[in-house]
């Protein structure tokens, strides 16, 4: 079983595991003392460890051994993602994670059709966080996959314009493919900016190029809000040798 914690839960060989995954530990999993669990600290490091204290809340294990252990691609890429309704952000965020994204950006915008202020805001970002850690833990992530906060349109296009090379996936792109401007860019970190249900409007798409994004078509056919994203993802992967697993 895999867990990630920060360097802070970590003292010497002994590890402090975070109280959601202690719960997990003891009330779903059943583990008892004497059982080992993989332990990643976030330093490219995967622990093997045994588990010394196993508590309701709180469960305490020991490192056994260190070994270097980083399957995280080369190209760091952050994916700000137009809200959408029911589980079509769930999926996203899931799909994203498997593909390599490294950290998952919402943002509204003029035709998000959800709407979210005050505590759901807060309780919304809550489970994205959560559905993005239990990912990387299925996935095997060397490091846990981060969600920000819920921004505005506006300030999305702020972050992305600072990433090597930022993409504005937009289904009315007739010139540029994304395939073209990703053979073209340098760079390790990329920035995927892709649209709610109801997409960009007009002058979002003009926001964007005057941001500095690259505005992209990534094929003649429209795909889903949640599809796009994780297809931009999988190219950026493919382009950058991500998806090599050898000579």
């Amino acid at each position: 079983m895999r867990f990630f914690v920060t360097e802070d839960r970590i003292c010497g060989d002994d590890i402090t595991l975070e109280p959601a995954d202690a719960q997990h530990v003891s009330r779903v999993l059943r583990m008892r003392p004497g059982e080992e669990i993989t332990v990643c600290c976030g330093n490219g490091e995967a622990c093997r460890c045994r588990l010394e204290q196993v508590g309701k809340n709180e469960v305490h294990a020991r490192i056994l051994s260190r070994e270097p252990f980083s399957n995280e691609p080369s190209a760091f890429v952050t994916v700000y993602a137009g809200l959408s309704k029911g589980d079509r952000f769930d999926y996203l965020i899931q799909k994203c994670v498997e593909c390599g994204a490294s950290h998952i950006v919402p943002f509204t915008s003029r035709h998000c059709v959800v709407r979210l202020e005050g505590a759901d805001c807060g309780k919304k970002q809550q489970r994205y966080a959560r559905i993005a850690l239990e990912a990387s833990k299925q996935c095997q992530r060397s490091r846990a996959v981060t969600v920000g906060e819920i921004v505005s349109f506006e300030a999305a296009l702020e972050q992305a314009a600072r990433a090597d090379c930022g993409l504005f996936l937009y289904e009315k792109e007739q010139q540029k493919s994304l395939s073209a401007i990703l053979r073209a860019a340098q760079g390790t970190r990329y920035a995927v900016v892709t649209g709610p249900e109801g997409g960009f409007s007009e002058e979002e798409a003009a926001q964007a190029q005057a941001a500095g994004l690259a505005s992209v078509s990534i094929g003649p056919r429209i795909l889903r809000c949640e599809t796009a994203p994780v297809a931009a993802v999988c190219a950026i992967m493919y382009q950058t040798g991500n998806f090599d697993i050898g000579e």
